[in-house]
């Protein structure tokens, strides 16, 4: 109740299926608004539990998430101090919160009993739906473990993870800009590696190319390199934490170099100094989270949510090692009402004097997963938390 099977009791199959080492069949109950065990924790639990589950554990740990249900919605009376602190108001009453969940556990049981494990989790899979698609976009590493290979291009191992798919479907392409030619287009391979490995060093590419008035299909094919960052309380897997990547450091050409691989003849300065392209990529992977919000979750954040925003692109770190750990930044208004977000780059025309760093724009770009874990859980907690509902707050907030 409120809480999970943490990871260390699941192992991944030989063909990425996911192997639970625990011993009794286990029901996990939780709230879309619970602020010590995230939602964001529970759609880990049921991509694991339920979808990727090894056939011989099929039905053996379901997992139930109730809409506007908090942690306190499993208790009665005055939240205890570190509720007080941390959980998100309930839309549910505390009475049928308790009934819908003694439901659960009855007919869980019942189940068990009959050795059938055909529990009904109901709405569940539609509830997590948007965090479980932006969980598997960011590539998380709560899903497989980054393959990392030494060769540039990943090998394809059901076991371990390729690359980011935010990366490979969109960042590359939002970064070349647009062509001025319907025909040509981005095809973009993404691999996780270290952006700090030295032996070898990886690097993004561009390919193929494609001639300016080209009048049939023409691919550019680009590779990018990316690494997730996540936050170091997270290995507690305490679900209290933010599970999503901080950040993604993401290895891309520039604009100049992929107009240029699409016969356009473009000013360095005009595609990539004006402006800021970072942001203007983050800026995507927020809209795209807002438009996945389910109804419940859009009312939440449009009412009580610190807007999530860009700032303009920090730096450029031309020097690699600034680059790489100069991290993402994120700065709460003092009013509480935006979370703004900054992207420290580095960039260099496709003339630049050191021939293997020419045509780089390099972005710390924003997980669409911590994007929408924000918008779920982290931005209601000043307007939105329990504490809000009770006079002696102040006493415990101290």
């Amino acid at each position: 109740m409120g809480s999970v099977l943490t990871r260390d009791n699941h192992t991944l199959n030989s063909d990425g299926s996911t192997h639970f080492n625990y011993p009794v069949p286990t029901l996990t109950l939780g709230g879309t608004k619970d602020g010590l065990m995230r939602i964001s924790r529970m759609a880990e639990a049921y991509y694991h539990q339920i979808e990727n589950i090894e056939k011989t554990q099929k039905g053996l740990f379901p997992v139930y998430a109730l809409e506007g249900a908090s942690h306190m919605s499993f208790m009665s009376g005055v939240p205890p101090g570190l509720v007080m602190k941390r959980d998100l108001r309930a839309e549910v009453s505390e009475a049928d919160a308790h009934k819908t969940f003694a439901q659960q556990m009855v007919s869980f049981i019942t189940e068990v009993t009959k050795k059938a494990y055909n529990f009904d989790e109901g709405s569940t899979g539609t509830v997590l739906k948007p965090l479980l698609e932006a969980m598997k976009l960011e590539g998380s590493y709560a899903i497989k473990p980054p393959c990392y290979d030494k060769d540039l291009i990943d090998r394809t191992d059901p076991t371990c993870g390729h690359g980011s798919p935010w990366n490979a479907q969109f960042t590359q392409m939002l970064m070349g800009g647009n062509f001025g030619n319907p025909y040509i287009n981005v095809v973009n391979n993404d691999n996780f590696h270290r952006v700090d490995s030295i032996d070898p060093v990886h690097l993004p590419e561009v390919d193929s190319t494609c001639d300016v008035n080209v009048k049939k299909e023409c691919y550019l094919n680009t590779i990018t390199v990316s690494q997730c960052n996540y936050e170091f309380l997270d290995k507690f897997d305490t679900g209290y934490y933010p599970i999503s990547a901080s950040e993604i450091k993401t290895k891309i050409s520039s604009r100049q170099r992929i107009q240029e691989h699409a016969g356009n003849k473009v000013d360095f300065h005009t595609a990539d100094e004006v402006g800021n392209r970072c942001a203007e990529i983050n800026d995507f992977a927020i809209q795209w989270a807002y438009k996945k919000l389910s109804p419940a979750a859009k009312a939440r954040y449009d009412k009580y949510g610190t807007k999530l925003v860009t700032g303009d692109d920090k730096g450029p770190y031309n020097e690699g090692p600034l680059w790489i750990w100069t991290y993402m930044s994120y700065n709460e208004s003092k009013d509480h009402t935006t979370l703004t977000v900054q992207s420290p780059m580095m960039r260099t025309p496709t003339d630049y004097f050191i021939s293997s760093a020419a045509g780089f724009h390099y972005c710390k770009v924003l997980s669409p997963f911590r994007a929408i874990e924000h918008m779920y859980v982290d931005s209601l907690f000043y307007a939105d938390g329990v504490s809000n509902d009770y006079k002696t707050a102040e006493l415990f907030l101290q």
